[in-house]
């Protein structure tokens, strides 16, 4: 018993006019479109990988830098407390503070950072009258981006009388 081939054919070509879709094999065109296809999707998955982690890196260095700014103003702020005919007579300076402490009295160098970091702090003192000086903190910081800083100023006064 012989089917008759043609009524299949004939059936399948019209599935496929219904269905719209190829009943012919992948071309080697498709598959190569395909591939550029999945090509650019990774591309672009990549991409938006590095620059988060590019973003996140300079959100956590931007964090550290605020924190070391608040740090030393803090530590300025108790040298105030301490005494502040002392903390007055250091005003009209800028300080290197790699460290806490009055060590350096002139703007950082690239080689002066805070132990273990690449962040340079330096505080400039401005005598405003007899009772109040300015402090300006700086944190300094290079990454692949450029060069950025975090500030942060107040005004401390002599509120003990000293």
């Amino acid at each position: 018993m012989k089917r008759d081939t043609r009524q299949v054919t004939s059936n399948t070509k019209a599935t496929c006019r219904v269905w719209r879709v190829a009943c012919g094999g992948q071309t080697l065109v498709e598959l190569v479109i395909v591939l550029a296809v999945v090509g650019l999707v990774i591309t672009g998955v990549v991409s938006i990988a590095a620059v988060s982690v590019r973003n996140a890196r300079f959100a956590k260095d931007q964090a550290t830098a605020a924190r070391f700014t608040q740090e030393a103003i803090e530590w300025i702020r108790q040298q105030r407390d301490s005494s502040w005919s002392g903390f007055a007579a250091r005003a009209g300076r800028t300080y290197c503070m790699d460290q806490l402490y009055w060590n350096i009295v002139n703007p950082c160098t690239a080689g002066q950072v805070i132990p273990n970091t690449a962040f340079t702090r330096s505080a400039n003192l401005i005598s405003l009258d007899a009772s109040s000086v300015s402090v300006d903190v700086t944190v300094a910081w290079t990454d692949a981006r450029g060069s950025h800083q975090s500030r942060m100023s107040t005004i401390l006064t002599s509120w003990t009388g000293q």
